[in-house]
């Protein structure tokens, strides 16, 4: 009984420090991107990096660390972490995608394949 007690207490000392120096309980992010992208570029912009997002978060096939599909939120938090950019919320940036006309859904995605394209043409 006594064992309980001290623990409940030792608890209770753990909680009341998190809570009046919360600042030594924040985990600081030790990966820093020297990775940018051009927010407003024509082909790869937000609205770009956000289409891959959503592309990956559809196909399903991006794992979280219990081994079930990512989320977007988990997928656009990386990408933001990578590029040194910042979607906001993550669902209003997808939901832009849905609103180009249906030739232009994928415009990164088309732009991506080309010079992918092109590259195997110049190697040719």
């Amino acid at each position: 009984m006594q064992k309980a007690i001290s623990l409940i207490d030792s608890e209770l000392v753990l909680l009341e420090t998190r809570f009046t120096h919360p600042e030594k309980f924040v985990k600081e992010q030790t990966f820093k991107s020297d990775l940018y992208i051009v927010p407003k570029s024509k082909d790869l912009g937000i609205i770009g990096l956000s289409e891959i997002v959503e592309s990956l978060y559809l196909s399903q096939k991006i794992l979280n660390a219990e081994g079930k599909p990512a989320s977007k939120n988990q997928i656009g938090n990386k990408f933001e972490l990578i590029f040194n950019v910042s979607f906001g919320d993550i669902s209003n940036k997808t939901s832009e995608i849905y609103k180009r006309k249906p030739f232009n859904r994928t415009k990164t995605l088309d732009f991506l394949r080309n010079m992918i394209m092109r590259k195997d043409k110049e190697k040719r």
